[in-house]
């Protein structure tokens, strides 16, 4: 048992013990309500960054945010479990899409030779909340293996809440280092939002770097653009191609 696992868990139980309100909406005496539950629902799309496919599956605001918040916030591990449902329907999404990258073996041969990479977390925050969101949520999301860390921060980086475009490209710009294991690797990026692409982007720079094939990526949701735009809606189950 993984150190992060048995964190979640002990939260959870915690939780049972303890009075608690639902993640969601406040209400009272349950984890998440019925309500909150409908609200994240999936519908999965992709959006596009730099050319890339980012499977989403919701969109981030309302209970969404509220339910991910508290999750990173406040450690309400029990919030967890109703995010990774989506996460899964995502990652199924993302790994079928695949298989239209490079024509290779069809969808039964990518499923086993992608490799899901998580966008690290920052240590300060991994201590302060005993786990890491994005792995649990794929952990959580019944897609039969785990997110690999296979990305490492080389050097701080600014909180990007309030940055604009450039401003977060800047702040991450070299940030992250991959590990050379994924050389000729075809890799799926993992991360919880996607706002304005600058942490898929660096991700990608750095995957490619050590020669990874970077064939999409997946993030439970996204964040609208300012102009109010829709992003391309993508059939679930069917390929997300580049």
């Amino acid at each position: 048992m993984t150190r992060d696992v048995l964190r979640s868990w002990l939260g959870e139980a915690a939780a049972v013990v303890s009075p608690v309100r639902c993640a969601g909406c406040g209400a009272a005496d349950i984890g998440v309500c019925a309500a909150c539950r409908a609200a994240v629902l999936p519908s999965v799309r992709g959006v596009q960054v730099g050319g890339l496919t980012v499977v989403v599956a919701l969109e981030y605001g309302g209970v969404v945010a509220r339910l991910l918040g508290a999750v990173k916030e406040r450690g309400r591990t029990d919030a967890l479990g109703v995010l990774a449902g989506a996460m899964g329907v995502a990652l199924r999404a993302g790994v079928v899409g695949c298989a239209g990258v490079g024509g290779v073996g069809g969808v039964a041969g990518v499923a086993t030779s992608v490799v899901l990479v998580a966008v690290p977390s920052a240590r300060a925050a991994v201590r302060r909340r005993g786990f890491r969101p994005v792995d649990e949520l794929v952990r959580r999301s019944g897609s039969g293996r785990p997110a690999r860390r296979g990305l490492v921060l080389v050097r701080d980086v600014a909180d990007q809440a309030g940055l604009g475009v450039e401003e977060r490209r800047a702040n991450l710009e070299g940030a992250l280092r991959a590990s050379a294991r994924l050389a000729g690797r075809r890799v799926l990026i993992v991360d919880d939002v996607v706002t304005t692409g600058a942490t898929i982007g660096e991700a990608r720079r750095a995957l490619e770097a050590v020669g990874g094939e970077v064939a999409g990526a997946v993030c439970l949701a996204y964040t609208r653009r300012r102009d109010g735009r829709e992003s391309t809606q993508v059939t679930p189950g069917r390929p997300a191609g580049n």
